[in-house]
């Protein structure tokens, strides 16, 4: 027991150091050097107390997520250890908190949760790099994730049974908790309000009566959420938005490689599919279950058949936004799956299917949104991720342990797998990177006209992406006091 206790904290440590790490090889890149400036004077942040109004511009002109540009700009006005120490801290401590969702106090069983989490969250979350190193990244999306899973701790613990006794301090603490978990960003606060609204419904249906304190404490986090969404730059200049979204697009150019004859037919088969499927849950639960595990496995398995002819290297298949989304919920839908076979407690099935939808709607908010950045698929993975072991420890519990010990060993080795290629990468962009910088120094303040090579990368683990960089130009050009800034056009191609 106390070896597997051991084993417990050293994943733990590992985390925590390879991040620090991480975090030390991560350079300034793009929006760095845009909050390095006030949103309000447009001048250098020369001392902490210029954020707050910089804050205020920021929701005029910017969006609503106050507090975790709050956080940038107060780390990009202090020393560079001081985030990367603290970011390693918050990384780790985001993995506990996923971890403590499901630990259960048998060693063994929880340290192949935790290796599970671990291992799955960096294997499957896309843009790693610009979601737990990227100075405002991590504040953005890495973060969110932490406050937003530890302000939901609670609502879960209550709908399966085991209750969180709170003190009056701790109380005291959790409501502004939960107004900054509303108000941390769109789409991760979205997902949190969605579970959190229906476990707090499903235990007051149970229980015949309502948690007064989660209730107000969800009510706490529903004005988070509007004082984020409520910022005159969540609206300002929206309009059409529906037309321009990313993901919109591609629904679009999808549809439109199949005639409306195609299409009906498409819709029909998949009608009678899944007409067919609820039949044979509802009259043959484990033969419905194991054709829908099929089906799922035989897509994803075909899906990376094709992202790996077209990838052309293991980087940048493990780089793939639509391949790790598409593997994220078939895992979960597979699992869910598994689960009803086994005809596991409708307690922990409901809860599993209630945190992947929560996740899949902070992904469909960006229907509505101008663009759908890799790193903003973060919340689906982790909530899925989180449905998956809370899914493979009732099977554990159920005597079923074959699958959580596969699961863990297939992602662990996944893990191995491309941590040498992670970590080379993040070094060979660290490398680039201090070159840049040192020339860029020698020119600081000359108004010269700069023209630089890009940063190359191999895949989703540097926080660095290429082709993204022009849009940043004038802001670096600021930021050393050059005439202009440009990358070759390489990166633009």
């Amino acid at each position: 027991m106390k070896k597997s206790r051991f084993g417990i904290c050293a994943v733990f440590a590992l985390i925590f150091v390879l991040l620090l790490v991480f975090n030390f090889l991560t350079p300034m890149t793009a929006d760095d050097f845009l909050f390095t400036f006030s949103r309000w004077h447009w001048g250098r942040i020369t001392a902490p107390d210029e954020i707050i109004p910089s804050m205020i511009a920021l929701r005029q002109n910017t969006n609503g997520r106050v507090l975790a540009h709050f956080f940038v700009q107060l780390f990009l006005f202090w020393p560079r250890p001081v985030f990367n120490v603290l970011n390693a801290g918050m990384g780790t401590l985001l993995f506990y908190i996923l971890y403590r969702y499901v630990r259960r106090g048998e060693p063994g069983r929880d340290l192949l949760l935790a290796v599970l989490l671990v291992s799955q969250i960096f294997v499957l979350v896309p843009a790693f790099g610009q979601v737990f190193l990227w100075l405002t990244g991590a504040c953005n999306y890495s973060w969110t994730i932490l406050v937003t899973l530890g302000f939901l701790y609670p609502f879960l613990a209550r709908y399966t049974g085991r209750e969180v006794k709170m003190g009056a301090a701790a109380r005291m603490l959790y409501l502004p908790l939960g107004f900054a978990a509303g108000a941390w960003s769109e789409n991760g606060s979205l997902a949190m309000l969605c579970a959190a609204f229906a476990f707090l419904g499903l235990s007051w249906l149970r229980e015949k009566k309502l948690p007064r304190f989660l209730a107000g404490s969800f009510l706490v986090s529903c004005l988070g959420f509007l004082f984020l969404m409520s910022a005159p730059s969540e609206w300002s200049g929206r309009r059409g938005e529906v037309a321009e979204s990313t993901l919109t697009k591609a629904a679009v150019r999808l549809a439109g490689r199949f005639s409306p004859a195609a299409l009906a037919g498409i819709a029909v088969l998949a009608l009678l599919a899944l007409t067919v499927f609820v039949w044979l849950l509802l009259r043959k639960r484990t033969l419905g279950c194991r054709l829908g595990s099929l089906g799922l496995g035989l897509g994803l398995a075909l899906a990376l058949v094709l992202f790996a002819r077209r990838s052309g290297s293991v980087g940048a298949l493990a780089s793939e936004t639509p391949l790790l989304l598409l593997a994220a919920g078939c895992l979960w839908g597979m699992l869910l799956l598994r689960g009803l076979e086994k005809a596991l407690d409708k307690r922990i099935l409901l809860a599993a299917l209630l945190l992947g939808l929560a996740g899949l709607a902070s992904v469909l908010i960006f229907l509505v949104a101008v663009y759908f950045p890799a790193r903003s698929a973060c919340p689906f993975v982790c909530y899925t991720s989180l449905a998956d072991a809370l899914l493979l420890a009732a099977l554990w519990d159920r005597g079923e342990k074959a699958d959580l010990k596969r699961f863990a060993a297939v992602f662990a080795a996944l893990a191995l797998l491309l941590m040498p290629l992670a970590a080379a990468d993040i070094a060979a962009v660290h490398h680039q990177s201090v070159q840049r910088e040192s020339y860029l120094r020698s020119l600081e303040g000359s108004g010269a006209d700069v023209i630089v090579e890009p940063i190359v990368t191999r895949s989703k683990y540097p926080a660095t992406w290429p082709g993204d960089e022009s849009y940043f130009d004038g802001d670096i050009a600021w930021y050393y006091g050059l005439g202009s800034y440009r990358v070759t056009e390489y990166a633009n191609d």
